[in-house]
């Protein structure tokens, strides 16, 4: 019986060790953001440079900026999954519920994409896109205050808070040339620079 015991406790501290590494385990992907907020956060100001001018070029290459970003990203994207896949921590909770809550933030963002494009194709008008840079960064702090709630990290949280506040100023400056620049600065702060925190963090090898 006390056998039964010994191995019944055995077990217990077991799974209790399994849980406290997946509650401490640092927060993985912070490469993939680190390249969202460059290779969009470049687009902006390209699309900036580009609509007042300062760059001389046939309009097309206002869309044309963007889709070059999202080419650049989905590169980094195919590389940057497989090394998360592989690092230690990678199956913890927090990092499983962070992962999917990022992977819908990117999926509601194509969607909403595609949403706004048959709309102004529907209308034939630009106007739907003015929505587009606040959704963004609305669905960014979405992202973030997953991320602030399984890793319990209160800098996270307030970079959450940062992504609602650009909400707004997106929201502010819809037509306006600025707002190209405002949203690649939220990019950079929002995206780039808290994404390169994380991966200060992450695990220096892959399993």
């Amino acid at each position: 019986m006390s056998d039964q015991n010994q191995t019944l406790q055995h077990d217990l501290e077991y799974l209790k060790a399994l849980a406290k590494d997946g509650r401490d385990a640092p927060l993985l992907g912070g490469l993939t953001l680190v390249f969202a907020g460059v290779a969009f956060g470049s687009a902006s100001i390209a699309a900036y440079l580009l609509q007042t001018d300062r760059i001389t070029a046939d309009p097309s290459w206002r869309s044309l900026v963007w889709l070059i970003a999202m080419g650049v990203f989905f590169v980094g994207l195919f590389f940057t999954r497989g090394r998360v896949i592989r690092q230690p921590g990678a199956m913890a909770p927090s990092n499983r519920a962070v992962g999917g809550a990022w992977q819908a933030v990117g999926w509601s963002i194509f969607a909403m994409g595609l949403s706004l494009a048959a709309m102004g194709w529907r209308h034939h008008s630009f106007a739907p896109g003015l929505f587009f840079a606040p959704y963004i960064m609305a669905v960014y702090g979405i992202g973030w205050a997953v991320a602030a709630t399984m890793s319990r990290k209160i800098w996270i949280g307030l970079v959450a808070i940062g992504c609602f506040v650009a909400t707004v100023i997106m929201g502010a400056l819809a037509g306006d040339a600025e707002q190209y620049l405002a949203y690649a600065a939220a990019l950079i702060l929002l995206a780039a620079v808290p994404g390169a925190v994380l991966l200060r963090g992450e695990p220096a090898h892959t399993i």
